[in-house]
């Protein structure tokens, strides 16, 4: 059996049913995102974000089927299927990143806002993929967290929870 990395990681059925997936929940957002009101103020609105997700969500969907398709044929020609080896969960990188969706929901529910809990979420989950805790880490998650925040807020006129680090950017 071949070593190259196209043995381990899912089968190319489980990549064409996450197309599959990611297609169709593309499709719903879609529709769901042409039943709202359109915009009368300034601003682009909820449902020019909601058009953009479902744009990513297809075009990921579309990855997906192609790396399907090409798992497939590789696997054809070869003669083998995969899966001798499964992969390896990471505990504690699952911890990080739980724990930083948990920090996240309570900044929200207790008044801390979406910056602050947002950047402990990029904070933990760059924890997780190996990155040491630090002020790097920290600094991008404030930076690309707030540039979020105020794309939402400003651009989409949307609202996010509000937080102290929130209402000094909305000042």
């Amino acid at each position: 059996m071949s070593t190259d990395s196209h043995t381990f990681g899912p089968s190319w059925r489980a990549l064409a049913g996450i197309a599959l997936a990611l297609l169709t929940l593309a499709l719903l957002i879609w529709l769901d995102a042409n039943r709202l009101p359109e915009q009368v103020t300034v601003g682009v609105g909820p449902a020019a974000a909601m058009r953009m997700v479902a744009l990513f969500v297809a075009a990921l969907g579309l990855a997906h089927g192609v790396a399907a398709w090409g798992r497939r044929v590789r696997e054809a020609d070869e003669g083998f299927t995969p899966r001798e080896a499964l992969p390896t969960t990471n505990p504690a990188g699952l911890a990080w990143i739980l724990g930083g969706l948990a920090v996240l929901g309570a900044c929200v529910h207790f008044g801390g806002g979406f910056v602050i809990g947002a950047t402990v979420l990029f904070v933990a989950t760059a924890r997780a993929f190996g990155q040491p805790l630090g002020a790097r880490s920290v600094g991008i998650g404030l930076l690309l967290t707030t540039l979020v925040f105020v794309f939402f807020a400003r651009v989409l006129s949307l609202s996010l929870p509000a937080g102290p680090l929130e209402r000094l950017l909305l000042a």
